[in-house]
């Protein structure tokens, strides 16, 4: 029996599994980002486009990326990272400079408030401004009376997630106009409060900084803070072991014109929880285990959370890697499948209705042990038909940030697992594409077949093999493609110039009765 199958969208995302299979999803990709247009044209594409990453880093950032930083008093972007540095960079992302190193830190924490960038240490508060002026550093800020001598911070010792510790001095700008931040005193997570307004220049005087103005239930360690109306919304954790579950996370809901307690524990699913995202009014977390797997959340009111995907590899991102571009939600995360990748996922598109699937829309130039995304932010307003993001990274070997540029393309794309059920042999394999085929462009296609236990690699599609937008792979190149379950096709991008693969893609096969 004769058969064809066309694979047609890809923009309800990929599969978490890779033996599930549903109309219009994908199995598996690294990099690729249906948001972006085709060739010259400026209009959401929904087709398979890789996007390439470049390091815009040197020798300043000293340890892993953890909060990236842009403010309204100038056009510089700041990096705080593990290693203590804080650099800059001009609004081009090409001139490097370190401009600090806040004592005894870890990355701890870091946020701009009032015309000040506040940086949490290992036990202080370190702050660097006026930007709106000419800035320096300023240590302790938080035990001095700048900020009215405060009880030093703790430096209670959080988990790490691929060898990276996560934060323990989280730290949020809320609509009240007070900075707060997150701290451990005696084992009990608690809230202190920074407020500042102006004597000389903006920000430069305590208006009422206050220590512990919200207690936690003791146990529970603040990861991430984030405004929920009016409402302060803290996620904390109890575990910190990275094989028992000791104990639930959980979102706290603060109101701060009201009392000084919480009035409402919303628990999670999950043993550990990283990271909160207040997109449009929607609240947004991340968990999950150490040992593998992220659980992407809604708060949908009261005492419920509702799931909007479970993902089985990869972790939860650290609270300085989320962010969003108009309906888009983008987090840092890392992949062993299809390959071993530190990269970038993405619900959905900037656009409202064009997709609600996941995607990989990129992938750092990480290459070593244990690598993982740590910070990402949009920076720069670029054209919205390619929005640019700067993504921090480490491995064990190195750390980094890259952006969006020019280089070698290493992405990786998987149709949907295509199940028969009865012994077949495909025929023929039809795949237009993006653009005409040039010098540098390079596709390698291959074939999995039978739950992934054997596969073809098919002639290279660059301009040496192939001319024109379309290339047809005939009987003659498929003897080797026959089994009797399923399959899939895998698209490997490599070369410097972007070749997209268009849909549909349309495969021909025979279906043969079971002996």
């Amino acid at each position: 029996m004769k058969k064809s199958i066309t694979i047609e969208s890809i923009l309800s995302g990929h599969s978490a599994s890779q033996y599930f299979s549903v109309e219009g999803s994908y199995n598996s990709s690294i990099g690729i980002d249906p948001d972006y247009p085709i060739d010259a044209q400026v209009k959401t594409s929904g087709m398979i486009v890789p996007t390439v990453y470049a390091k815009l880093s040197g020798a300043n950032i000293e340890g892993a990326p953890l909060w990236i930083m842009n403010n309204p008093k100038n056009i510089l972007t700041y990096v705080y990272d593990e290693g203590a540095g804080v650099t800059s960079y001009n609004s081009s992302l090409a001139s490097e400079t370190n401009i600090t190193s806040p004592t005894t830190s870890d990355g701890n924490g870091g946020a701009y408030y009032n015309n000040y960038l506040y940086l949490a240490t290992r036990a202080d508060i370190a702050r660097y401004g006026p930007l709106d002026g000419s800035p320096s550093i300023a240590q302790n800020v938080w035990t001095a009376a700048t900020l009215g001598s405060q009880v030093a911070l703790g430096n209670y010792t959080y988990p790490s997630i691929r060898g990276e510790k996560i934060p323990n001095h989280p730290m949020h700008k809320h609509g009240d106009n007070s900075l707060y931040v997150g701290d451990v005193v005696n084992g009990q997570g608690v809230i202190h409060r920074i407020i500042t307004t102006k004597t000389t220049v903006e920000g430069d005087t305590d208006d009422g900084s206050g220590y512990n103005v919200l207690d936690l239930p003791i146990g529970y360690l603040p990861v991430d803070i984030e405004s929920y109306g009016r409402d302060l919304v803290i996620l904390a954790i109890q575990t910190t072991d990275a094989t028992i579950n000791q104990g639930k996370a959980a979102l706290f809901f603060w109101d701060t014109t009201d009392v000084d307690t919480f009035y409402n524990q919303v628990d999670l699913s999950d043993p550990i929880a990283t990271a909160l995202l207040n997109v449009n009014g929607i609240l947004y977390m991340w968990s999950g285990n150490f040992q593998g797997g992220a659980r992407l959340s809604q708060y949908i009111g009261g005492d419920s959370v509702q799931e909007i995907a479970f993902m089985e590899e990869g972790s939860p991102p650290l609270a300085g890697a989320v962010d969003s571009l108009g309906n888009r939600i983008v987090w840092g995360t890392y992949t062993t499948y299809p390959e071993a990748s530190a990269s970038v996922m993405a619900l959905g598109s900037k656009m409202s209705g064009f997709s609600t699937g996941i995607h990989n829309v990129a992938r750092s130039v990480s290459v070593g042990a244990n690598q993982n995304v740590t910070a990402l932010k949009y920076v720069q307003q670029d054209s919205n038909k390619e929005p640019k993001l700067v993504v921090g990274w480490k491995d064990d070997s190195l750390k980094g940030l890259d952006k969006e540029g020019s280089g070698t393309y290493n992405n990786v794309f998987r149709t949907n697992m295509i199940n028969i059920g009865r012994k077949f042999s495909i025929n023929k394999i039809t795949i237009p594409l993006g653009a005409t085929l040039a010098a540098n462009m390079e596709i390698v296609p291959k074939i999995y077949i039978d739950d992934l236990s054997s596969d073809n690699s098919l002639t290279t599609i660059n301009s040496t093999n192939y001319s024109g937008r379309k290339v047809v792979y005939k009987q003659l190149d498929l003897t080797e493609s026959n089994g009797s379950s399923n399959f899939l096709i895998e698209f490997n991008f490599g070369g410097t110039v972007e070749l997209p693969v268009l849909l549909p893609i349309i495969i021909d096969i025979d279906i043969y009765d079971d002996e």
